[in-house]
C-alpha cells in the first residue's frame, strides 16, 4: 500500500463511519416513543432535570423506554381501550429491578407518544423483567409498539392494528400558575391521555 493510498482510505473509512453513525441515530428516532419515568420529590433538580404530572414530579430521564423491550402482549379493557404487557430484554433487567428498589414506595409513570397514563405505585422491587400500562392505549400505538417489539401472538395484534391515531391533541390547560424551580423556570407539565 503506497502512502497516497494509506491517506485516502482513512477519509474513507471515516466517512463510512460517520454515515453508519447517523444511520443508527435516525432509526432509534423513528422508535415510537414509550418510556417510564421515576418520581422525584422535585426539589434537588432544576426544571430541565424534571417535569410534572398531577401533584408528583418525576425525573425527566426514562428509566426504561421502548428500546429496553423485547416483546410485547396486549389486552382489552372494558372501556374499549388496549393495555399493554412489556418485557424487558435481558440485559435491562437490572436497570429495572435497581430502579423499581430505590423508588419502592414512589410512583413510576409510563408515557406514550407525549401522553402520561395512570401512574403505578411502586410497591416492591420488580424481578420478572415486565412492566405493564394498564390501559388508554388504541390500535395505533399497539401498531406503532408492533414495530420496534415481536408481539408474543402477532395474528391477535394484527386484528388490533390501527393505520391511524383516533387520539385527539389535547389543549393545554389554563393554568394560573405554573410550578417554578429555585431559579423560577417554569417546570414542564405532560398531560393525560384522553380514549
Amino acid at each position: 500500500m503506497t502512502l497516497f493510498s494509506r491517506f485516502t482510505f482513512v477519509p474513507l473509512l471515516l466517512g463510512t463511519a460517520a454515515v453508519s453513525l447517523l444511520a443508527n441515530c435516525q432509526q432509534s428516532q423513528k422508535t415510537y416513543p414509550v418510556f417510564f419515568l421515576t418520581e422525584n420529590n422535585g426539589s434537588e433538580e432544576g426544571a430541565g432535570f424534571i417535569i410534572k404530572y398531577g401533584p408528583r414530579y418525576y425525573t425527566r430521564l426514562p428509566m426504561l423506554s421502548l428500546d429496553n423491550f423485547e416483546k410485547f402482549r396486549s389486552f382489552l379493557n372494558d372501556d374499549g381501550s388496549y393495555g399493554v404487557e412489556l418485557f424487558v430484554k435481558k440485559e435491562y433487567r437490572t436497570r429495572l429491578y435497581t430502579e423499581t428498589m430505590s423508588h419502592v414506595g414512589k410512583y413510576m409513570l409510563p408515557v406514550v407518544n407525549g401522553f402520561a397514563f395512570a401512574p403505578m405505585k411502586i410497591d416492591r422491587p420488580i424481578t420478572d423483567g415486565e412492566l405493564v400500562i394498564w390501559g388508554g392505549l388504541n390500535g395505533y400505538d399497539l401498531k406503532q409498539i408492533g414495530r420496534t417489539l415481536t408481539p408474543i401472538d402477532e395474528e391477535l395484534e394484527k386484528k388490533r392494528y390501527k393505520d391511524k391515531n383516533p387520539r385527539p391533541k389535547p389543549e393545554k390547560p389554563k393554568v394560573k400558575s405554573q410550578s417554578k424551580d429555585f431559579n423560577d423556570r417554569t417546570i414542564p407539565e405532560l398531560y393525560a391521555s384522553q380514549l
